[in-house]
């Protein structure tokens, strides 16, 4: 053996011998902990030990899980311990929870358990109870720090009854300086409603020093500055596709005002102007109140061409007989033509299908590769081409590049590139487009001014308008000096005219209205992790009210990101005419959950029951809230395919006590019991007039208590109330096992 061999055996054995003496708090500080953050003494970090006793003298642990496992992390100078309970079963949950190392605060802790009763549920705990637990758990763990928190009212809280998990309520607290909100900074407990357990908990928490409110401007100069920019842009709006279009459904194309400028509506409250960010640079904590400055995390969604499921070769061979495709050879030509296929990829396969969101559209896709590319060769080519007109629609190709290349082109060659290649394939089309952003950093680093991919995506114009659903995307290689990916994303729409709009004026106020400019502390980010606390007005509305950043050109309305507008979709209601009804509690449970939202803020509880009203809320206690989209002719035909009802139903027919109790009955499954004849028996003075193939369904829906009748008669072909059929629809949800 080598002395230095020996040697190096020597000190691994020294060191070994060592570690094996020390205690375990000094194996987890010497050797777990990494070093403290800067400006911060060693002595002033939390050790592991430290950490899992913060969270197990303030959280439970469930028994079962009983494996524990920890690591660490650092990001803007804010090390964190991390750590996991959990079980050797899959299905017994997880804990995760996260501790500053510097402070000894929590930061945040994550329970998920398996769901033991999966469907529709009714929360046991109220709201109240569940806030009264969280406020506990605050009090205790920041007593120093509940007097600048403030608790913001959840009465509005949406608590779907549809759940593939526990019902959780989310019960927040602001922090304040001075009276002044710090957006981004509170706690956030979430509750189960089952049982009042604690399922997550967040503390979000800034350290810059924020400035003095004085010498600031007014709310009246930061409207001012807000109706003088131009904050909103008219657009032309699509909503994005994520499934297929139904066969000769159209994309509807509408006009709205979207609040496109780069500050996001914030505006600086001492100098009066909007907040612009430098590329490095950003919002902390999710940016002013969910507001984010375009281009950092507000992108526009451009389609990506996808391969098609390949035709076999006899679908292959008759496709291509008709006279309005092109062939295999010709759409080959036309990647040759605009991209030029390098010598060393041979091709691999082809298909030739209808696109999978425009049905209309057929197209080919083709792809080559090199199965061993050696340096400077190309590695892949991918490319699709419109199998009618010829059109290139996309294409991304690969090479094996030395990582240490020099890039040749910097920002301005790569887009004189970029547009020489995009006048030659699509010229009328490119000529449609603006450029969406050709902003570099303030003060770009080597590899920002000149990095190896350059990108750049130009919007479509329809009359002066953009349309930023279509448009050109493409990718230079900097080093190469060549164009390789491309994609167009054009399709032929229906725009309407530009005509009965809102003008800026209106559409800032319909916008303020909702989101009015409030003075507010928010935290600006650097890449470095460092952060800065600036005192801004921002949009800042009731996070209950739903609203966004689009509205309706023409109404005004806030339109979400498929161009419904908010105001109509589900939402926590509290009825104004239900105080006194027999049915009053449940009909607010079902308000809260986001159902009968037909009459706006009303029940009308006396109202005789349409069956469409019912069925869609049935279908939404049973598969979710976005059931309230369909139309009442869906809604039956959805109920029909479920057995939930037989024959022919008109939408508005009202609903009878009989259908009622089929209607229930069949919501818990039990419809091939009720349908045994002979063996059901009911206590009602008219029982002889229920109809043998009904006694059943009467029988069960009595015996489970969803529908009694006057507790005398049952009078089945009496038309029930909505309060009637609310209050059936909670018995029946209660009473699923």
């Amino acid at each position: 053996m080598s002395a230095t061999l020996q040697r190096s055996l020597k000190r691994a054995l020294a060191v070994l011998l060592l570690l094996a003496l020390l205690p375990t708090p000094a194996l987890a500080l010497a050797g777990g902990l990494p070093q403290a953050a800067p400006g911060e003494p060693a002595a002033q970090q939390k050790s592991l030990e430290e950490a899992i006793r913060a969270v197990k003298d303030n959280f439970t642990i469930p028994k079962e899980l009983s494996r524990f496992s920890s690591g660490f992390n650092s990001w803007g100078n804010r090390p964190t311990w991390t750590m996991t309970w959990d079980s050797t079963d899959p299905n017994a949950g997880r804990l995760y929870a996260e501790v500053d190392a510097t402070t000894g605060d929590i930061v945040s802790v994550n329970l998920w358990r398996p769901d033991s009763k999966p469907g529709p549920r009714l929360p046991t705990i109220s709201l109240a109870a569940a806030e009264e637990v969280a406020t506990d758990l605050v009090d205790r763990l920041l007593p120093d720090r509940v007097k600048v928190l403030r608790l913001v009212p959840g009465g509005n809280q949406l608590v779907p009854l549809s759940s593939y998990g526990p019902v959780v309520y989310s019960v927040h607290w602001r922090r304040f300086i001075d009276g002044t909100p710090v957006v981004a900074d509170g706690v956030t407990v979430g509750v189960s409603a089952d049982d009042g357990t604690i399922m997550s908990y967040r503390l979000d928490w800034s350290r810059p020093a924020y400035p003095a409110a004085t010498g600031i401007i007014t709310p009246a100069k930061a409207r001012e500055a807000f109706d003088q920019t131009g904050m909103f842009e008219l657009q032309y709006f699509a909503p994005g596709q994520f499934i297929p279009l139904k066969a000769g459904k159209k994309t509807e194309v509408s006009l709205v005002y979207s609040l496109t400028h780069r500050s996001g509506g914030v505006i600086d409250a001492f100098t009066g102007q909007p907040v612009v960010l430098q590329s490095d640079m950003w919002f902390g904590m999710g940016g002013a109140d969910g507001i984010v400055p375009p281009g950092m995390g507000a992108r526009t969604a451009y389609l990506m061409a996808s391969q098609p499921t390949p035709l076999t070769p006899e679908e292959l061979a008759e496709i291509e007989k008709t006279a309005k495709l092109i062939t295999r050879d010709e759409a080959i030509a036309a990647v040759e033509k605009w991209v030029g296929i390098p010598a060393d990829l041979t091709l691999r396969g082809y298909s030739l299908a209808n696109h999978w969101v425009y049905p209309n559209l057929r197209m080919w896709s083709l792809s080559w590769n090199n199965d061993e590319p050696t340096r400077g060769q190309a590695s892949y080519l991918s490319a699709e081409v419109n199998a009618v007109t010829g059109e290139l629609i996309g294409f991304s190709l690969g090479f094996m590049t030395d990582p240490g290349a020099e890039t040749v082109l910097d920002r301005d060659g790569a887009k004189k590139l970029a547009e020489d290649f995009l006048n030659k394939v699509q010229p009328e089309k490119f000529k449609q487009t603006r450029l969406t952003s050709d902003q570099p950093p303030a003060t770009p680093t080597k590899e920002e001014a000149k990095p190896r991919q350059q990108y750049f995506a130009y919007q479509r114009m329809v009359d002066g308008i953009p349309f930023p659903a279509n448009g050109l995307r493409i990718t230079v290689d900097a080093v190469s000096q060549r164009v390789t990916g491309f994609t167009l994303n054009w399709a032929d729409y229906e725009f309407p005219k530009a005509e009965g709009l809102l003008t800026a004026a209106q559409v800032n106020e319909a916008f303020l209205a909702a989101r009015p400019l409030t003075m507010t502390y928010v935290q600006v980010m650097r890449r470095d992790g460092s952060g800065e606390g600036r005192l801004v007005y921002q949009p800042n509305g009731d996070p209950a009210i739903p609203s966004s950043t689009v509205l309706d050109a023409k109404t005004g309305e806030f339109l979400d990101g498929q161009g419904k507008s908010l105001a109509k979709q589900p939402r926590a209601r509290r009825f104004d005419d239900i105080k006194g009804t027999f049915a009053e509690y449940e009909i607010g449970l079902l308000g809260r959950a986001g159902l009968f939202g037909e009459y706006g803020g009303s029940f009308h509880p006396a109202e005789k029951i349409g069956a469409a009203s019912l069925l869609r809320a049935m279908l939404m206690a049973k598969d979710g809230l976005q059931q309230s989209d369909l139309t009442d002719d869906e809604v039956i035909a959805q109920a029909k395919q479920r057995g939930w009802i037989t024959g022919d139903l008109a939408p508005a027919a009202a609903v009878t006590r009989e259908t009622l109790a089929k209607l229930m009955v069949r919501f818990l499954d039990l419809d091939r019991a009720a349908r045994v004849e002979g063996i059901y028996r009911v206590p009602y003075a008219d029982a002889v007039s229920i109809a043998p193939a009904s006694l059943g369904y009467v029988a069960i829906a009595w015996g489970l208590g969803v529908v009694t009748g006057d507790g005398r008669t049952f009078a089945g072909n009496q038309p029930v109330t909505r309060a009637e059929a609310a209050a059936a629809l909670v018995r029946t949800i209660r009473a699923i096992p």
